[in-house]
């Protein structure tokens, strides 16, 4: 039997380090055996500027005044993280399958397009209000579960192994644009009309292809594209000792096995890390 081992996220700690609240967009939800881990979808500034994370107090005081507070993203992956569980739980366990896992997280899509209807979307200042997320009911010697985007579930023997983990269906279109688009077009992030052209053009558009290959990635925006990115799973749990459930600030983290045996011996050491970042850990 699996038993819930650690479960926390973690702000991004150079707000704390100078008296400030971060404005947190993942979020978790875990009862028994089922769980979830999403991921908002950063944005840009209320000016529709591009604004990465601050190194320094000048920075974080600006971050501050001019990030969305409160920030749809966040509601996006609190809506995902507690539907999922609550929906689960409707469910008798002998019915729970790959299909309901699915139609689940089509209903999670749903429920998140009401946060987005009606509103004037311009891709920048006002993009749509999305989320990544994994989510999962461990049955016995199964986990069903589900995947979006980058966030991850990677099921791990007794001596650290990866036995399973999710597709990152973020990294074609990373690819793509690292490999072919950069090459082709002067692309800047901080160009608005760039950061425009990536979530208009790319983001929950499965017919987007380059060479006969899928170069879009998905995002739970309430779009019925999304359902596009929905990946579900069946796993067997007869050789897995420890299931993790993270967004992907904890990805350095499962890079290699001597880095696996340090972050489920001590999970806290990511509080030393300074991002935003959530994990999950079960353990047989």
């Amino acid at each position: 039997m699996f038993k819930l081992k650690f479960a926390k996220m973690y702000d991004n700690t150079i707000f704390s380090k100078y008296n400030k609240k971060a404005i947190a967009e993942d979020y978790f939800a875990v009862k028994d055996s089922i769980f979830c881990v999403a991921d908002g979808v950063t944005r840009d500034s209320i000016y529709g500027e591009a604004i990465p994370y601050p190194k320094n107090k000048e920075e974080v005081e600006k971050w501050i005044k001019v990030y969305p507070n409160p920030s749809g993203a966040y509601e996006a992956a609190k809506i995902c993280a507690e539907n999922f569980v609550e929906y689960i739980l409707k469910y008798p366990q002998e019915q729970i399958n790959e299909n309901v896992i699915l139609e689940i997280v089509k209903r999670i899509n749903k429920d998140i397009e009401k946060i987005n209807h009606n509103r004037e979307i311009d891709y920048l200042a006002n993009d749509l209000f999305g989320c990544v997320a994994v989510g999962g009911c461990i049955l016995d010697d199964k986990l069903y579960c589900f995947s979006i985007g980058d966030c991850h579930i990677t099921a791990l023997d007794e001596n650290l192994n990866e036995k399973f983990t999710t597709i990152n269906n973020h990294e074609q279109f990373e690819q793509y644009l690292s490999q072919v688009y950069c090459k082709q077009h002067n692309y800047d992030w901080n160009n608005p009309e760039d950061r425009r052209m990536v979530r208009r053009d790319y983001r929950n558009k499965p017919n987007k292809k380059y060479e006969g290959k899928e170069i879009s990635f998905g995002v739970l925006t309430g779009e019925k594209e999304a359902e596009h990115y929905i990946d579900v799973y069946k796993v067997d749990l007869s050789q897995v000792k420890y299931i993790c459930a993270y967004s992907d600030g904890c990805e350095p983290f499962f890079s290699d096995i001597e880095k696996r045996k340090e972050l489920v011996k001590n999970p806290n050491i990511l509080e030393n890390e300074g991002k935003e970042r959530t994990l999950i850990i079960y353990e047989k």
